[in-house]
């Protein structure tokens, strides 16, 4: 089918959908991409943070372990038992044996990991196993460990029996007879306190190294729980390349080194992508800060991956398919809006057409249909005026015309019957009623004979004045008004009537519940380039309800917003009026207008 043929309808559908399409397409890839690189970015710091976590534990164990063995150098027990120690004397070795271990039992480590302890000399082995023979034990690395520290404790990484005695114990030991094993020595510089006196043990006699060892799953348990998928592998290692324990247990004790093992040493913590075997492997690290081992996990980066790209795969599938079917549901409607006026307006024309001139399209929408559809009606409209002009037209102006006579009001007979009705007060003696006659006269004329809606200031005064007389009159003394003007502003022109609103409104609202006592201020002065006017009234004032129901433009309210309206209209939106009160004090009205 030729696009040609197709219908607008169709036209508007096709390109909506290309037009939707193609972004979601476009979202949807850079959508994937950056949720693959943040998912890996995530899951590298999840295992950064759980290799952090765990060496932190591990540290706080071993710390304990290293306080507790050193409490023991101030033990007088243990002091006294090997300062008087005699290996010729069997039975006071014994003796020895049974205090020592009483004593030492308060220090022991609180782990089930613990595999056995000694204090070892030349001459004893003293702990909870003997398979540690002390006749060799000063040719071993332990030894040279525990020298090293010369009183600190050093760890020393996961070792098997036979490597670390056999040779020169002169035995055959198996790996099935004893398990690899990671040990903690400590040379004991054992002391005294006499007084003020401190006397060490070293140089009066030979001081012992406390040996504990401990089962690799001392550390391994602890990364086993947290391991973040199936295929992730965790190892701990020395920075000699001694590994001291990994996912595989078989390689403990043994010695490697990785290439990336000098990345880790000089980064001390942190993550490292290398490629094994071809592929990227992702290793997070941290460095012990007790016994200074490289702990880490490693994992493919394609493992992480797997555990949640298929979740985001579909979503990011389904997100896109749904967003093309609401794309299509709001083209069609999109559709509708354009071809529905197009079809009503062809419906029009075929009624002009037919001699229909009535025919109205409502304006749904100002854009270049509903402009379309105004010049129809126009047209129609005009068509019509043309029939009907000699008929409706001049029916219509004489109806006009007779309103307008019968809504016509003579001012100048209003004039003389004010006049008529002076000169009789005054032929009375009633001069309070001439002067009320004589304001009368002047607001009518001020407000009659200028039907434009500004005026002079000093006659909308002139006219404020006269109100307040005639006003006044009424009340009696109720209230007194003082105005307090700039003369400057006398020569400007005001809406008319702008402040009358606010005065009536202070003698008959706010004056309501007095008798006496009432007090108006009308001030006006020039602020900024700006023109002021205060109207401020000592009255009841106005509750916070009422308020609220001027600002809704309540019935009684009316000439408030007048005012407001044509200050608004006439000089703009910043200029106008502003309402405040209190309860029981008053109310101020405050009119602004440009200079």
């Amino acid at each position: 089918m030729s696009v040609k043929r197709l219908s607008i309808r169709s036209k508007l559908l096709l390109s909506y959908a290309l037009l939707v399409l193609i972004p979601i397409t476009i979202m949807g890839a850079k959508y994937y991409y950056a949720s693959k690189g943040f998912i890996e970015n995530f899951s590298r710091e999840n295992v950064y943070s759980i290799v952090k976590q765990n060496n932190e534990i591990i540290d706080s164990e071993l710390s304990q372990i290293e306080a507790d063995s050193l409490a023991l150098i101030g033990d007088p027990v243990m002091y006294e038992q090997y300062l008087r120690a005699d290996p010729q004397d069997e039975y006071g070795m014994v003796t020895m044996e049974k205090n020592v271990l009483k004593a030492l039992e308060k220090y022991l480590p609180e782990t089930s990991q613990l595999y056995s302890y000694h204090l070892l000399t030349s001459y004893s082995n003293i702990g909870n196993s003997a398979f540690i023979p002390y006749q060799t034990f000063a040719s071993t690395a332990l030894h040279q460990a525990a020298r090293e520290g010369d009183g600190a404790m050093k760890w020393v990484p996961t070792f098997h029996f036979a490597d670390m005695f056999g040779a020169d114990g002169g035995e055959s030991y198996s790996s099935s007879q004893y398990p690899p094993l990671l040990a903690g020595v400590r040379l004991l510089k054992f002391f005294h306190i006499t007084g003020s006196a401190i006397t060490e043990l070293s140089g009066r006699a030979e001081p012992p190294i406390l040996l504990f060892t401990f089962k690799p799953e001392l550390l391994a348990s602890r990364f086993e729980r947290t391991l973040p998928s199936n295929g992730a592998a965790y190892f701990v290692i020395s920075a000699q390349g001694n590994l001291v324990a990994q996912s595989d247990r078989e390689g403990a004790g043994t010695r490697i080194e990785p290439q990336w093992l000098d990345r880790m040493k000089r980064l001390k913590s942190g993550t490292i992508t290398v490629v094994q075997d071809g592929k990227p492997l992702i290793i997070c690290f941290d460095t012990s800060a007790v016994t200074g081992w490289i702990a880490g996990i490693t994992v493919s980066s394609d493992m992480l991956l797997d555990t949640f790209m298929p979740q985001i795969t579909s979503y990011t599938f389904y997100l896109g398919l749904v967003l093309l079917f609401i794309s299509l549901f709001l083209a069609c409607l999109f559709a509708e809006s354009i071809t529905r006026p197009i079809n009503q307006l062809i419906k029009a024309i075929k009624k002009t057409g037919s001699g229909d001139f009535g025919t109205r399209l409502p304006i749904v929408a100002y854009d270049e249909m509903g402009h379309l559809i105004h010049k129809y009606n126009q047209m129609n409209e005009k068509i019509n005026n043309l029939i009907e002009e000699n008929y409706i037209v001049k029916l219509r102006e004489k109806e006009t015309l007779i309103m307008s006579l019968n809504i016509q009001l003579n001012p100048h007979f209003l004039y003389n019957t004010l006049n008529i009705m002076n000169w009789t007060a005054l032929e009375n003696n009633q001069k309070e009623l001439s002067r009320m006659i004589i304001s009368l006269s002047s607001m009518l004329q001020y407000t009659m004979e200028n039907h434009r809606d500004i005026g002079e200031f000093h006659e909308d005064m002139n006219w404020l004045h006269n109100y307040i007389y005639i006003t006044d009159q009424r009340f009696e003394g109720k209230f007194t008004v003082s105005c307090d003007i700039d003369p400057n502003l006398y020569g400007c022109t005001v809406p008319k009537l702008f402040l009358q609103p606010f005065v009536e409104n202070a003698i008959v609202h706010g004056f309501a519940h007095i008798h006496d006592g009432g007090i108006i201020r009308v001030r006006g002065w020039i602020e900024e380039g700006k023109r002021c006017f205060t109207v401020q009234d000592n009255g009841k004032g106005i509750t916070e309800s009422r308020m609220k129901a001027i600002a809704e433009m309540g019935s009684d309210s009316i000439g408030i917003h007048n005012v407001d309206k044509r200050i608004k209209l006439m000089y703009g939106e910043q200029y106008g009026v502003t309402l405040t009160s209190q309860e029981n004090i008053g109310t101020t009205v405050k009119i602004v207008m440009p200079l």
